[in-house]
């Protein structure tokens, strides 16, 4: 074994072992050791984990001495490093679709073509409060916070150093004397 496929078996090693690790976050709902924030409201199902493209989407590429994740999705960004999310008209227009969508469409009264005022358009579903409250605030930005998945810790650097550490056992076991 020569030194660079020593080298090459540390990077490939630590490929797969910092992928399993990085995906485990998802799981542990933290990033190792720290818990990320909770949601502000109460929703089924995992935090990041909607559809489970952004955890299928994270892509390892090495070359000869490092390793980089990257992926195509173009919120990880927002949800690794936590920031601030403008607000457009666009947005605006996307909350009333889904207050429309959970509140189940309007009721129109048939005589005067208008919103009818009753019991199915006066009590509404927290869902349906989320997003119509969304749709009018009037601020002008929406807080994420960090969720970090991917990146540097302290595990990381126990991760590499104990392949690094067997790699080099193996390449030493091999050197013929």
């Amino acid at each position: 074994m020569s030194k660079q496929n020593i080298i090459k078996n540390i990077i490939s090693d630590l490929r797969v072992e910092l992928s399993d690790e990085f995906d485990r976050n998802f799981e542990r709902k933290a990033f190792f050791d720290r818990p990320w924030p909770k949601r502000k409201r109460d929703v089924r199902g995992s935090l990041l984990i909607n559809s489970g493209r952004l955890r299928r989407s994270l892509r390892c590429s090495t070359n000869a001495t490092s390793l980089k994740w990257t992926s195509d999705t173009p919120y990880v960004g927002i949800h690794n490093e936590g920031g601030d999310i403008k607000i457009t008209p666009r947005m605006r227009k996307f909350f009333w679709a889904m207050y429309y969508k959970s509140i189940g469409g309007l009721t129109y009264n048939r005589r005067t073509k208008k919103v009818a005022v009753g019991r199915h358009n006066t009590k509404l579903t927290a869902d349906a409060l989320f997003w119509r409250n969304m749709a009018l605030t009037k601020k002008s930005k929406i807080t994420m916070p960090q969720r970090q998945f991917i990146g540097y810790h302290d595990h990381v650097g126990e991760v590499t150093d104990k392949v690094v550490k067997e790699n080099i056992e193996a390449f030493l076991k091999n050197i013929k004397p």
